[in-house]
């Protein structure tokens, strides 16, 4: 077996040229395979220990970029081809622009991949300081594509993590950046032994301290009797009415739709009554705080049902300065009175609004979202005062996809509210992978959360990200019951990511002085 291995990693030193690249482009598509839905771990051990060996051939910087370059292309490829499928949903006005999503936005991730790669080769030789630098490099590079030009941290490597609630435990520790690096040590350390089958000791110390974190993992996750006890929080209703998106906006469909959800959000005979109902975005398809018959008819409903309404809906602020458009979560009382509001505040460029608008539309662009002009970016805290319940942090569409999105500036909300609307993307992968992360936030906050998306996947979630209850993608129903209590303060909600970034800091740090004092190792 060992001789097998030893001639896979000989070999895989040996290709060259388009080869080379074509194999690291495979290799870095299969990794897709590690995000939701698939939650298969493994390729993350075949594509960076893949790559590894691969780079033991090269003998140029430019190669070692490329290298990481079509490893990154393939991961994106795979990984975000759906975001394609929202420029079909009007395909007369968007569909000559599907090339830039399914291979443009890509091209230009892949470069966080192959800065990643050629810093490890440029700073090291091979062996067990190579796969800490690629892990280091790799680490920072996300928590800058995190926040670069509004940032884009989707499928970080560390979501990997989430193919067990034990394996996501350690989130609250480290976040998911610390899981990160730990997936790119794991991933990379088989081609350690592919290479020196005598360099079992780092392989071995990191099998072990993955062993250990599944472990601590499993020990933070409660008993079925404490989950059980968990039932006396309020009582939550969330309406998934899984209306498309082509017919979401259509002038003929708005009342249609918004009957539906109020029929929805009903109790049957013997259900039981919730303390708040809760709509997805954009769920009303008008201005709220200008509508006050739609909000008269929710007003019934909260009447009736002793709840409060809280709907995702544009609303208007209008001064002589101008018209300012919001994406808002607002919440409605019996008296048809708006009680709280918290305002989308990380906007989707290009979705809510054109970057460079007086340039780019003159060239026919617009943004997909509909509705006149642009959204504008809230303001405040995102902190939800509901009337008899615990304060909500409100994470609006992809804002939960942001780790420092979900963390309170002051006051420790008690639960995580994601309102969101995935029916750009279909069924599509996209719509598994954003509620993963969902998840993830929820474990890191030690906070529970409650999902209300209009075609799914709706869901109540416990502080340790276990999912209580939830409605599939693409069905149409409702999903109540009680909301789980906060957990005890973890640490990430703390610290924050500061410690993995300053450990990653260091390991890059030492490798500069190391190749700069001609030490490199």
């Amino acid at each position: 077996m060992w001789t097998l291995i030893g001639q896979i990693a000989r070999r895989a030193k040996g290709i060259r040229g388009w080869t080379r690249l074509v194999v690291a482009f495979l290799l870095g598509a299969l990794m897709s395979l590690g995000f939701a839905p698939f939650h298969f771990f493994p390729v993350f051990l075949i594509g960076f220990s893949g790559v590894l060996l691969l780079l033991r051939g090269v003998d140029r910087g430019r190669s070692a970029f490329a290298l990481g370059w079509w490893f990154g292309w393939g991961h994106f490829i795979a990984g975000l081809y759906w975001i394609a499928s929202a420029f079909l949903v009007e395909p007369e006005k968007f569909a000559w622009m599907v090339p830039f999503p399914l291979l443009g936005l890509p091209a230009v991730l892949a470069v966080f991949p192959a800065l990643s790669v050629w810093v490890a080769w440029r700073l090291s030789r091979h062996g067990s300081w190579r796969m800490l630098l690629l892990a280091a490099v790799w680490t920072l590079l996300e928590v800058v594509r995190g926040q670069l030009l509004t940032g884009f941290p989707w499928n970080l490597v560390g979501y990997g993590f989430g193919f067990a609630d034990a394996a996501m435990q350690s989130a609250a520790w480290v976040g998911v950046f610390g899981l990160s690096f730990l997936t790119v040590l794991v991933g990379s350390a088989p081609a350690l032994l592919m290479a020196d089958r005598r360099a079992w000791r780092i392989p071995g110390a990191v099998a072990l301290l993955f062993a250990l974190v599944i472990g601590a993992g499993a020990m933070r996750l409660p008993s079925q009797e404490q989950i059980s006890a968990d039932n006396g929080g309020p009582m939550v209703r969330i309406v998934q009415a899984n209306v498309p998106q082509r017919e979401k906006w259509r002038p003929d469909r708005i009342e249609p739709n918004f009957a539906r959800h109020l029929a929805m959000s009903i109790p049957a005979e013997g259900e039981p009554k919730p303390d708040i109902i809760i709509w997805p975005e954009t769920s009303a398809t008008f201005l709220i705080n200008e509508h006050q018959g739609a909000r008269q008819r929710m007003a019934i409903v909260a009447g009736q049902l002793d709840a409060v309404m809280l709907t995702g809906a544009p609303r208007v602020e209008r001064s002589a300065a101008g018209d300012r458009f919001f994406n808002s979560g607002v919440a409605i009382n019996a008296g048809a009175e708006i009680v709280a509001t918290a305002d989308k505040r990380h906007l989707v460029p290009f979705g809510e609004y054109l970057p460079f608008r007086q340039v780019l539309s003159r060239i026919g662009l617009e943004k997909l979202a509909q509705g006149r002009g642009d959204f504008s970016a809230g303001a405040g805290d995102g902190l939800l005062k509901l009337p008899g319940l615990p304060n909500a942090k409100v994470l609006i569409c992809y804002e939960v996809i942001f780790d420092d999105e979900a963390a309170s500036d002051g006051e420790r909300p008690g639960w995580l509210l994601s309102l969101t609307n995935d029916a750009w993307f279909g069924e599509l992968t996209g719509p598994d992978q954003h509620f993963a992360m969902a998840r993830f936030r929820a474990v890191e906050q030690a906070l529970p959360m409650v999902r209300a998306a209009g075609t799914g996947i709706s869901a109540v979630v416990d502080p340790y990200g276990q999912v209580r209850m939830q409605l599939d993608l693409g069905a149409s129903g409702v999903v109540s019951g009680n909301l789980p209590a906060p957990a005890q303060t973890s640490l990430f909600s703390i610290a924050g990511s500061w410690p993995t970034v300053a450990i990653c800091f260091l390991v890059l740090l030492f490798g500069f002085v190391a190749t700069a004092t001609g030490h490199r190792r």
